[in-house]
């Protein structure tokens, strides 16, 4: 089985209930996020106008969270680009093959600040 891409400490991600984190790992074990993966990614490559998650779901049938999901990973782990554009209210993702052919926006964690001082815990 291929190696899906897994930027949250070798997963790609949960929510944080009992139940995401169990369809998070059946995902992985059965390879379906791997195919979730490959599919966006070669939607991307063949779509030079880029996809909204929107789209990714109308065109695969993916539930909202799935495609929303994917392209986050997908981003995250720098496999594909997200516009600064918006298209109906979605932020846009490209293939990396398009990068100079727009402007894109760099993946940034979340800041965590200290309770205490007030500084960003992930600096």
């Amino acid at each position: 089985m291929e190696t899906p891409y897994v930027p949250y400490n070798g997963t790609a991600g949960w929510s944080g209930t009992d139940t995401s984190k169990e369809r998070a790992m059946y995902n992985l074990r059965t390879g379906k996020e791997y195919n979730h993966q490959q599919k966006a990614l070669s939607l991307l490559t063949n779509n030079p106008h880029g996809m909204t998650w929107k789209e990714l779901s109308e065109q695969t049938g993916m539930h909202h969270g799935t495609a929303s999901g994917v392209l986050s990973v997908l981003h995250k782990s720098g496999a594909i680009l997200r516009s600064t554009r918006v298209r109906s209210g979605c932020k846009i993702y490209y293939s990396i093959q398009y990068r100079d052919s727009m402007n894109h926006e760099v993946y940034k964690k979340k800041e965590k600040l200290c309770p205490h001082c007030g500084n960003d815990i992930n600096a």
